[in-house]
């Protein structure tokens, strides 16, 4: 990476509404991308911290809340190259963390599922049958969903 910018405020704390601090490759591109609020990884209309590959797409959005890893509405991801999603991971105040599904998912690369672990509060468990079948309807009614939409 050859260029880096930050934006400070009082106490030297990194603090910005946009990016505070941006790393770029060589070729010009953004590498890393950082948002903080008094000197802590924070943002909430989308991801605290983005990186990108060489060719700029995206390879990985990580969402924090004052400082701490953690979204409400979905999974931080990380992707191939191609942009297929690789990993996706549900995080509660710093914790990997979902109630109603494996909270971390690994993908192949053709977008099939690779593996899951059930976590919650960052302790991986076996999901009962129960919670199975219903993450299982879950993921049969959205497909159903989309293919009634024409996705």
């Amino acid at each position: 990476m050859s260029k880096k910018i930050e934006y400070r405020k009082e106490k030297n704390e990194l603090h910005k509404t946009v990016p505070a601090a941006v790393s770029y490759y060589e070729n010009g591109l953004k590498a890393l991308e950082f948002y903080y609020v008094g000197g802590k990884l924070h943002r909430e209309d989308g991801p605290a911290a983005i990186s990108y590959y060489e060719d700029g797409s995206v390879l990985s959005e990580t969402y924090y809340i004052k400082g701490k890893k953690h979204r409400d509405d979905g999974p931080m991801s990380t992707y191939y190259p191609d942009g297929t999603v690789m990993t996706e991971t549900y995080y509660t105040e710093g914790k990997a963390h979902r109630d109603d599904g494996p909270a971390i998912i690994y993908y192949q690369p053709d977008g099939s599922v690779k593996s899951e672990k059930w976590v919650d509060h960052d302790e991986e468990y076996t999901p009962s049958q129960e919670q199975l079948d219903s993450y299982s309807n879950r993921l049969n009614s959205a497909s159903t969903i989309d293919t009634s939409m024409g996705g």
